[in-house]
């Protein structure tokens, strides 16, 4: 007897949501960089020209950052190398992470994400997207994502 091999489904309605939430994150770091000062502080220190890629593994959507002149450019998904590379390890995991249900200090514990790169740019990125949450979450959930809730 012959079994035919199980092929997963593809999740089409969570990677769509995984798209709009990058455009909207890319979109959203973008603004808040030309306009935050804490947020500019923050990535003053990176050089002009880094470029940043958040990526689901292993055929996930993915999106781009660089810096120019003291803010971040949304790049979208042009970029396909960058300098600081966080990986999603599946689509339920970037789905749980880019949908506030967990946050990026138990995903790294749970190993859901990885990253290729300089570890303390990987750390102030962290910052950035704690300061960019507070920015367009309400405060009852930026709690539950995060260890301590910026001014």
């Amino acid at each position: 007897m012959q079994y035919r091999p199980i092929v997963p489904k593809i999740k089409w309605f969570k990677i769509l949501v995984i798209k709009i939430v990058f455009l909207v994150l890319g979109r959203a770091f973008q603004s808040a960089s030309k306009h935050d000062d804490e947020l500019r502080k923050e990535i003053s220190s990176w050089r002009d020209g880094f470029t940043l890629i958040m990526k689901v593994m292993p055929d996930g959507p993915y999106m781009g950052l660089e810096k120019k002149d003291n803010s971040l450019e949304f790049k979208g998904s042009q970029l396909k190398n960058g300098d600081l590379e966080i990986y999603f390890r599946n689509v339920e995991s970037a789905f749980m992470i880019m949908t506030p249900q967990m946050g990026s200090h138990q995903a790294f514990a749970e190993r859901r994400m990885s990253i290729k790169g300089d570890l303390s740019i990987a750390t102030a990125f962290t910052r950035t997207l704690v300061i960019l949450m507070s920015i367009l979450y309400p405060e009852f959930i930026v709690k539950r994502l995060v260890k301590r809730v910026p001014p």
